[in-house]
C-alpha cells in the first residue's frame, strides 16, 4: 500500500492556480522546505514537470536540496523516482529536478530550457541580481518561483520584492515553528531547545525561531570583498578550525596574506566528520599551522596524534569580542567557491535586548566558517596573553611550541 505525502493545510495554497511567485518565510522548524519539498514531489508524479532547485551558493550537489528530496523520496517508497548523484528523475512521466547555485552564474542559468518551477531555498542569501537573471529565465508559459527563507535582514532582497513591495500573483505564506506543533510534528527535543531559548536567549529566540529579521545596523562584519580566483601569490600563512559533528558542520578555512590583507579560502563545512578524517584532509593540504577550537582538547590532541601541526585558539574572557576587533581591523576578502563563508558573513550580527537594544555578543549560531577564521587571523595578531601561550616569534608567526 503507498504512503500518503502529508502537506500541512497552511501550505494549500500552494497547489492553487494563479500565482507567480511565492514567499515561503518563517522561523525555523517551521516545516517551509519539506513542505515545499513534498509538493514538488507530488506534481512531478501527477505530470511531466521540470523543477530546477536553486540556491544563491552552491559549489557541490551536497550543498543542494538533492538531500532532502532523496530522503523524502525513500520516506514514502516513491520508486518511480531514479535518484542519481546529480539528478532525480521520474521514469515513468520524465519529470526531472535539476541543481544549480545561482552566484556569478549567470549563462549557465540563462541557458536551462523549459523549467516549470523554481524553488529558491535559503533566498534570504540571494542577491538582487541574481533576482534579475532567474525571473525572465523562468519564462514557460504557468511557470512558478517559489522561494523559501529564513529572513536575515529587514532589506532582503527577496522579501523587499514579494512582500514589502509586492509582485502580481504573488502567493505569500508566513509560517512559525507553532505549524509543527499543531500538526504533532515537533520532536521534544527541538520544542526543548525552543523553550529554553524563548526564556533565557529572547533576541536569539525571536531571530531563530520566530524569523524576524535584524536591520543593517546590525551586521558584524562589511566591506568584505570576493575574489574569483585565489591569485598565485597570495601567501599561505595559517589555517583556522572549528569542530562540528551531528548538529553543526566542521570548518576549516584556509587564511592567505595577500597585497596588504588576508584572503580566506574555504577548504571544508560539512557535518558528520570524524576527527581521524579531518587530520588526513589537513594533511593533504598546503603546510601551515592549524588553529583549532580550544573547547575540545581532546579533538585537538587527536588530530594532532596524526602528525597534523595544531594548537587550540587561545580562549578567555572576552576573546570573542577581541577576536572580531581584529577581525574588522583587517583587509579581507573571500574566494567566491566560499560559498558557506560567504552566507555566514552576510547573516552575521550582534544580538539585541528584550528592547532592541544593541548588545556587545555576537549570534552563536551559523558562524562556524567564521570562527575557524577569526582562530586563524587572531593567532598571528596576538594579544599579550595569546603571546605568552603561544611563546609567540612575531617575524613570521612561527609558533616554537610545536617546534616549527
Amino acid at each position: 500500500m503507498e504512503k500518503t505525502i502529508e502537506i500541512p493545510n497552511e501550505f494549500r495554497p500552494l497547489f492553487d492556480d494563479g500565482w507567480r511567485e511565492a514567499a515561503v518565510y518563517g522561523g525555523r522548524f517551521s516545516l517551509k522546505s519539506h513542505s515545499v519539498a513534498r509538493f514538488l514531489l507530488i506534481c512531478a508524479r501527477l505530470e511531466k514537470t521540470r523543477v530546477a532547485c536553486f540556491r544563491e551558493f552552491q559549489n557541490s550537489i551536497a550543498e543542494s536540496s538533492h538531500q532532502l528530496l532523496s530522503d523524502l523520496i525513500k520516506t514514502y517508497e516513491l520508486n518511480d523516482f531514479v535518484v542519481t548523484d546529480k539528478a532525480i528523475v521520474n521514469r515513468i512521466n520524465g519529470s526531472d529536478f535539476l541543481f544549480k547555485g545561482l552566484w556569478h552564474n549567470e549563462q549557465s542559468i540563462k541557458s536551462i530550457e523549459g523549467i516549470d518551477v523554481a524553488w529558491v531555498e535559503e533566498a534570504q542569501t540571494v542577491s538582487g541580481s541574481s533576482i534579475d537573471v532567474l525571473t525572465p529565465t523562468v519564462r514557460k508559459p504557468g511557470s512558478k518561483i517559489i522561494y523559501t527563507y529564513n529572513r536575515l535582514l529587514e532589506e532582503d532582497p527577496v522579501h523587499k520584492r514579494l512582500v514589502i513591495e509586492g509582485r502580481p500573483n504573488t502567493l505569500v505564506i508566513n509560517v512559525n515553528y507553532d505549524i509543527a506543533v499543531r500538526h504533532n510534528m515537533m520532536p521534544e527535543v527541538v520544542r526543548l531547545e525552543i523553550e529554553d531559548d524563548k526564556e533565557k536567549r529572547p533576541a536569539l529566540y525571536k531571530s531563530k525561531w520566530l524569523g524576524e529579521p535584524g536591520s543593517s545596523e546590525l551586521r558584524i562584519y562589511n566591506g568584505w570583498s570576493i575574489l574569483d580566483e585565489l591569485p598565485e601569490d597570495a601567501k599561505l600563512v595559517r589555517r583556522g578550525l572549528d569542530f562540528g559533528f551531528t548538529n553543526d558542520p566542521a570548518a576549516i578555512v584556509d587564511v592567505f596574506r595577500w597585497n596588504g590583507g588576508y584572503i580566506l579560502d574555504e577548504v571544508l563545512y560539512q557535518k558528520g566528520v570524524h576527527n581521524n578524517t579531518l587530520a588526513e584532509i589537513i594533511k593533504g593540504l598546503d603546510p601551515t599551522v592549524t588553529i583549532g577550537d580550544s573547547s575540545e582538547p581532546k579533538s585537538i590532541d587527536e588530530i594532532r596524534m596524526h602528525g597534523v601541526s595544531i594548537l587550540p585558539a587561545i580562549k578567555g574572557p572576552g576573546s570573542v569580542k577581541k577576536g572580531i576587533d581584529n577581525m574588522q581591523s583587517q583587509q579581507i576578502r573571500i574566494t567566491k567557491r566560499s560559498t558557506n563563508l560567504l552566507k555566514e558573513y552576510r547573516g552575521y550580527l550582534w544580538l539585541t535586548d528584550r528592547e532592541g537594544k544593541t548588545l556587545n555578543d555576537p549570534q552563536d549560531w551559523d558562524n562556524h566558517a567564521l570562527d575557524a577564521a577569526r582562530y586563524a587571523i587572531s593567532s598571528m595578531n596576538p594579544n599579550e596573553l595569546e603571546r605568552k601561550a603561544y611563546k609567540f616569534v612575531p617575524d613570521e608567526a612561527i609558533f616554537s611550541s610545536i617546534g616549527l
